[in-house]
């Protein structure tokens, strides 16, 4: 029963050539992203990701205005703020955005609430999200999207949560761009299984 499961998440790559052609409604989709999001694991079940689903205008507007005016507050010179705008625009050319939080406020509360790992719970947190993201990004995968993970949180968290009116708590941490595929990833090299996965006591 497995076999299905490897299947889609060797599936999952990171496809960059996206366009806007539709593949499900919204709606539909929002729900396939929530479902997977619901179902995320998380540590003491803390539920402290959050996602904010951006689509059309305000997709554009994410990857179009607000992240390269957030480049240009940083990025020192001119060509290197050229080639980095150059790429907002590939990320602008799919369908929507997945913008994944953590919020803050839970993440206290569990280390008030169980002081014993209070130092381990944003370490946890971040797990979380992880997963979080990956569970959605198969499930797109699956849904026939092609997606990519993007990371500008650092510049935009604070004018997404002014914009969308989110808690101040809520930390932006990963972007999922996704749209119809149009084209594929890119050869995936690997290292040698005993590197990465060792066995004691079998039979």
């Amino acid at each position: 029963m497995s076999s299905a499961f490897i299947s889609a998440i060797a599936a999952r790559r990171s496809i960059y050539p996206l366009s806007k052609k539709a593949i499900l409604p919204d709606a539909k989709l929002a729900t396939v992203i929530q479902e997977a999001v619901k179902h995320a694991p998380s540590s003491f079940n803390m539920m402290s990701s959050r996602v904010v689903i951006l689509f059309g205008a305000e997709h554009d507007a994410y990857w179009n205005d607000i992240v390269p005016a957030e480049l240009k507050k940083v990025v020192p010179d001119e060509e290197t703020l050229a080639k980095g705008v150059e790429r907002t625009k590939m990320f602008g050319a799919g369908a929507g955005t997945v913008l994944f939080f953590e919020d803050e406020k839970v993440i206290k509360g569990m280390q008030e609430n169980v002081a014993l790992y209070a130092d381990r719970f944003p370490q946890w947190s971040e797990h979380g999200s992880g997963m979080a993201q990956i569970y959605a990004w198969t499930a797109l995968e699956l849904e026939g999207y092609g997606a990519n993970l993007q990371h500008y949180g650092n510049l935009t968290g604070p004018v997404v949560a002014k914009k969308y009116e989110l808690p101040e708590t809520y930390a932006l941490k990963a972007e999922l761009v996704f749209g119809h595929p149009e084209g594929s990833a890119n050869e995936k090299p690997f290292l040698p299984d005993a590197e990465r996965v060792k066995t004691f006591g079998s039979s």
